[in-house]
């Protein structure tokens, strides 16, 4: 079954999986609009009543951060758990490693969409129109699809083999949401440590999102490109890691035994078992 096939599978399973979850229950799709939402309340008290900044502007600057910053961790704890959670199909079926967070990411990416429409509309409404800057916005979204999976694929591969990664995944999503720029803007911070902050990749693509819908200004190109070459070296390792430990892959690089070789061992262990039964038989005769 070669790779084509496997992504039909993708494609019917995420399907399968956003239907069940519309006939069974709305909550998941629900708590996907929610949870950005309380962020940006929690957020707004934070910057509002604690740091005692500016009211203008604040709710948008914080949704924008917020529903961005969702789709990368909402997507990357299920994907990263996929493997583990199905960990006893797999002990009776073969299936790559990789289709199941790839099933995960899918679902998650349509999802978002959805909300990244109710975006849109919360920006227009408060006073940022499209313009022409938002040809950028297919771009940060390729970007931060292909960064979902970069970051991703790798983690559900390793998951399985470290039992306590789950438990630390989810705090360094936690502390990397607080330091991503969802609530303060860079330039709050010391010029001294702006090099470190978009030293994270979805900072740089908060920031982006932000210049497009908020200031009508076209990103960051280099903050873009770093984000592009990281997430293709995080690719590769997936790619070196992934013929590690999948035992399909493994299996491709085992030799093939000669067949002339193979002919000649049989041929040699069928003449040694035919000399031994005539022996046999000398023997009993005598």
């Amino acid at each position: 079954m070669g790779w084509r096939r496997y992504w039909d599978i993708i494609v019917y399973r995420t399907y399968a999986e956003l239907k069940a979850e519309a006939q069974l229950s709305y909550m998941g799709y629900v708590w996907w609009v929610l949870e950005p939402l309380l962020n940006t309340l929690l957020f707004y008290i934070l910057l509002v009543a604690v740091l005692e900044q500016s009211t203008v502007g604040a709710i948008s600057f914080i949704v924008v951060g917020a529903i961005t910053w969702q789709w990368f961790s909402a997507s990357l704890m299920s994907a990263a758990n996929s493997v583990v959670d199905a960990g006893g199909m797999l002990r009776h079926i073969y299936l790559p490693k990789l289709v199941l967070p790839l099933i995960s990411i899918l679902t998650s990416g349509w999802k978002f969409l959805f909300l990244f429409a109710l975006l849109l509309l919360s920006v227009w409404f408060t006073g940022h129109p499209p313009t022409l800057v938002y040809a950028a916005l297919p771009l940060l979204l390729a970007l931060e699809f292909i960064l979902v999976i970069a970051v991703t694929l790798p983690l559900a591969l390793i998951m399985p083999y470290v039992p306590d990664a789950r438990v630390t995944v989810d705090a360094l999503l936690r502390s990397a949401m607080l330091v991503s720029g969802i609530f303060f803007p860079v330039e709050k911070l010391p010029s001294a440590f702006r090099g470190y902050f978009h030293l994270n990749p979805m900072a740089d693509l908060i920031e982006g999102y932000r210049d497009v819908l908020l200031y009508n200004q076209w990103p960051r190109w280099d903050l873009l490109g770093y984000v592009a070459l990281l997430s293709l070296l995080s690719l590769a390792f997936t790619a070196w890691l992934h013929r590690r430990v999948d035992p399909a892959e493994n299996k491709k690089k085992q030799p093939e035994a000669c067949p002339h070789r193979s002919r000649w061992l049989s041929s040699g262990l069928e003449g040694r078992h035919h000399r031994k039964s005539k022996k046999r038989e000398l023997i009993l005769k005598g």
